[in-house]
């Protein structure tokens, strides 16, 4: 293709909180967390887009690997199966038209690892196809990324937000944290339905909704004020407890992290992914050191404090 390529980064995401509330009667679970987008990302080039105005053609979608720190991932996944290509279809099939997509694909963000690494590049597909088809409004779009993973709509904001049902409904939080954010990576891969039964929550809603809504205005001022300090005493990852009996060394680097240094130290989303915030840039550059000896993957990135879905540039 001649020309300028569009392009969209995809970025990671970050749990500063999650609950577990309930079982629904789907077998989903609600929940209620604080995610935040970082910067480590993947990076989506649309290369190619061929649509014609009817259902009746057969859609599909290529996906060209151009390397990145996690290139294996787009190997050991059938194209078909792919979340990107599953996000295009869905496009397709929401807008009543068939089509042929084309992307480029440098993959960074780790697999499993609690990061939304697909359900952010199926983010980035669909505001790729949607900015040259503009068929849908940003609102439309999220329900769109809903059908596709609970963590879509989220990938499809960015920036600080509370998300709540089974992660679909993104409440946007104006903010920002300075810290310098230390993703560490053992390669322990966590499944989640297993995770989720290992809590054993029923119909019962665990908490109450005035409780909620003062954790709520406490990670709002948090966030206005640019300190995690308000909020870092209610902070918490429920996943925690029972991936770390399974896996104690997951423990033994959130607890590194602590003695390292770290502001907070949590598991991300249902793990596998540690999380150490810190201050100060030499104290994250000298954990980051110290972890590297024993851990797989450690990765030094920051908050995206003013990401938005128009995140998309032209390169």
């Amino acid at each position: 293709m001649h020309g300028k390529m569009d392009s969209a980064r995809a970025y990671a995401k970050i749990n500063l909180h999650l609950e577990v509330l309930n079982k629904r009667n789907d077998g989903y679970h609600e929940i209620f967390s604080l995610m935040a987008a970082v910067g480590l990302h993947d990076l989506l080039k649309l290369e190619k887009l061929d649509v014609s105005s009817s259902r009746t053609g057969r859609s599909a979608v290529e996906i060209v690997s151009e390397g990145g720190s996690n290139a294996s991932l787009l190997d050991e996944i059938p194209q078909k199966d792919n979340i990107i290509t599953k996000a295009a279809l869905k496009y397709f099939d929401e807008a009543g038209i068939s089509g042929y997509a084309v992307f480029r694909v440098t993959k960074n963000i780790p697999s499993g690892a609690g990061m939304a690494g697909g359900s952010s590049d199926a983010a980035a597909a669909l505001k790729l196809i949607n900015r040259k088809l503009e068929r849908f409004d940003d609102n439309q779009l999220m329900n769109i990324g809903s059908g596709i993973g609970a963590d879509v709509p989220f990938c499809l904001c960015g920036g600080f937000a509370l998300c709540t049902g089974i992660g679909e409904k993104v409440s946007p939080i104006p903010g920002k944290l300075d810290h310098h954010v230390v993703i560490a990576n053992n390669g322990t891969h966590i499944n989640t339905a297993e995770a989720y039964r290992s809590l054993g929550r029923t119909a019962d809603q665990l908490r109450d909704t005035a409780s909620l809504r003062q954790y709520e205005l406490i990670m709002r001022n948090s966030l206005e004020s640019g300190s995690i300090g308000s909020m870092k005493d209610i902070l918490h990852n429920d996943f925690e407890e029972p991936v770390f009996r399974n896996h104690p060394g997951l423990k033994e680097i959130k607890d590194r992290f602590i003695s390292l240094g770290a502001a907070h130290s949590a598991m991300t989303g249902s793990g596998s992914s540690i999380v150490g915030l810190f201050d100060d840039k030499a104290k994250a550059v000298a954990a980051k050191q110290e972890l590297e000896k024993t851990v797989k993957q450690v990765i030094i990135t920051g908050f995206l404090n003013d990401e938005s879905i128009h995140d998309i540039q032209t390169i």
